[in-house]
C-alpha cells in the first residue's frame, strides 16, 4: 500500500523574492538549451541554476555543475532566499490552463511517499527510461541531498473523496507562468485531515505519469546511501498525486524524429508498406501548414480506430500511415509502442541513441523545421496516448517506449522542495 506523510517544505521567501514567476521553471527534461539560457537570465535566484546547471570547460570531479548546484542551493537556504516551513504539511497544488477554447483546472496534492520497487507493491511505471538521465539525476541528488522537483503520479478515485479534502485550504503562493498557466499552492496542516487523506491512499494504486528517472534515482539513492542517514528521510520521495478521474487531465502527443544514413530513406519508406496502408497528402509551399493540420486532424479523429500516424520526409507530401490488420496487437497498445517496434525492426537496432538517432519533439512546426534542415530524415506524428492505455499497460507490468506521454501542464519546479538532511 502507498504510505504517504506530510513534510516541511522548502519555499522561496516571498519577502525577498516577490515575483515567483521569475524564479520557478518547468521540469529539467523539457528545458532546451535556449530555454536554459532564458531562465538563467530571468533572475539570479532562478531554480534552473540548481536543477540544470551549465557545464564549464574547467569542470572536474571536485568542481562541476552538480557541486555548484549544491553550493547554490545551500547558500540560498543559509541566506534566507529559500526557507524551510515551520510545520509539516500536505501541499495542495492547483493549475488552471487553456486548451483550445476550453479552460481547465487540475488539482492534486504534494506529500512524501515511501519508495518501493516497481512490481513489488502499488506503484506502477508506464515508460522505459534512458541511462544517461538517470545518472545525471543521481549525481544531482547525491550533491544536493534534496528533492527539487516532485514526481507526478496518478491515482483513481471515482468518489472524489480526497478531492473534497483538498478544498479545505487557502493558497499562499499564486503565479502565472510564461506559458499562461495559473498556479496556486496551499497547505493542509490539520493532522486529522492529513490522516484521512493518508488512509484513503492506503488502498490506491499509484501510476507514475512524469518523473520515472527521478523515481528510480531516488530508489537507487535510498539503497546506496540511505543507511548513512535517517530511514524516515531516505526511504521517502516527494510526489504530486492527482485523481485521474478528473476531466481536466490532459495528455498531449510527443512526435518522433529518426536519424539514419540518408541513402537508406527510400529503402525504409518502401519497407514501411509491409506494415502500413499509406495515403499520400500532397501540398505546395503555400498549403504546407494547412495540409499538416489536416493530417493531424485525421490522426486524432481516428483515435478509437487506431493505429494511425503521420510521416514527413522533406518532400512536398505527408504520408498517412494506417497499420494493416494482420499487425494489430492488443486493443489498448499505444501507437508509440507499435511504431517503436517497427522502426527498430527496420533499422536493425534494439536501442536508438537519444538526440543522435532519435529525438522526441512535441511542437509540430519544430518537427518540420528539423526535417527540412536535414538534422533528421524521417518524422512520425502520433496521437496522444489515452489515460486508459496508461493504466492498462502499467497494470500488466509492461512499459511503453520513452516519451509516450506528455502530461500537460507540467508541474513547476521551485514552488516547494524538500531537504533530505532534516
Amino acid at each position: 500500500m502507498p504510505k504517504i506523510k506530510p513534510f516541511r517544505g522548502i519555499v522561496y521567501n516571498q519577502e525577498k523574492v516577490e515575483n515567483l514567476e521569475k524564479v520557478t521553471a518547468p521540469p529539467y527534461d523539457v528545458i532546451s538549451k535556449k530555454e536554459q539560457e532564458i531562465y538563467y537570465n530571468y533572475h539570479p535566484y532562478n531554480i534552473v541554476r540548481v536543477i540544470l546547471g551549465k557545464d564549464l570547460p574547467s569542470d572536474n570531479y571536485k568542481e562541476n555543475k552538480y557541486t555548484r548546484a549544491a553550493k547554490t542551493f545551500r547558500n540560498w537556504l543559509s541566506s534566507n532566499i529559500l526557507k524551510e516551513e515551520e510545520d509539516a504539511a500536505i501541499y495542495v497544488y492547483t493549475q488552471e490552463y487553456s486548451l483550445g477554447e476550453k479552460r481547465k483546472k487540475r488539482k492534486g496534492f504534494l506529500a512524501l511517499m515511501k519508495l518501493e520497487e516497481f512490481g513489488e507493491g502499488k506503484v506502477f511505471p508506464h515508460e522505459k527510461t534512458f541511462p544517461k538521465p538517470k545518472e545525471d539525476r543521481l549525481r544531482l541528488l547525491r550533491a544536493c541531498r534534496a528533492n527539487l522537483s516532485p514526481i507526478f503520479s496518478l491515482y483513481s478515485d471515482h468518489s472524489f473523496t480526497i478531492d473534497e479534502y483538498l478544498e479545505e485550504n487557502k493558497p499562499f503562493i499564486k503565479l502565472t507562468d510564461k506559458s499562461g498557466v495559473y498556479h496556486e499552492l496551499g497547505r493542509i496542516k490539520d493532522n486529522n485531515v492529513i490522516k484521512k487523506i493518508a488512509e484513503e491512499m492506503n488502498n490506491k494504486r499509484v501510476f507514475i505519469a512524469d518523473g520515472h528517472h527521478r523515481y528510480l534515482t531516488a530508489l537507487k539513492f535510498s539503497k546506496d546511501e540511505g543507511k548513512r542517514f535517517s530511514e524516515e528521510n531516505e526511504n521517502f520521495v516527494m510526489v504530486y498525486f492527482s485523481n485521474m478521474e478528473q476531466e481536466s487531465m490532459t495528455i498531449l502527443p510527443t512526435h518522433r524524429l529518426i536519424n539514419f544514413v540518408p541513402e537508406k530513406k527510400e529503402e525504409l519508406k518502401e519497407k514501411l508498406k509491409e506494415f502500413f496502408s499509406i495515403k499520400i497528402i500532397r501540398f505546395s509551399p503555400k498549403t504546407k501548414d494547412k495540409k499538416m493540420k489536416e493530417m493531424l486532424n485525421e490522426i486524432n479523429k481516428n483515435r478509437q480506430n487506431y493505429p494511425m500516424m503521420g510521416m514527413y520526409c522533406k518532400e512536398e507530401k505527408y504520408y498517412l500511415l494506417t497499420l494493416k490488420e494482420r499487425y494489430k496487437t492488443l486493443e489498448w497498445e499505444a501507437d508509440t509502442a507499435i511504431l517503436d517496434k517497427i522502426i527498430k525492426k527496420l533499422l536493425g537496432k534494439e536501442n536508438l541513441k537519444k538526440e543522435e538517432e532519435i529525438e522526441f519533439i512535441r511542437d509540430e512546426k519544430k518537427v518540420i523545421y528539423l526535417i527540412d534542415k536535414g538534422k533528421y530524415q524521417m518524422a512520425f506524428f502520433v496521437k496522444p496516448t489515452s489515460l486508459e492505455q496508461v493504466k492498462k499497460i502499467s497494470l500488466t507490468g509492461k512499459v511503453m517506449p520513452p516519451k509516450s506521454t506528455y502530461f500537460y501542464p507540467k508541474l513547476l519546479t521551485g514552488l516547494v522542495m524538500r531537504d533530505l538532511r532534516k
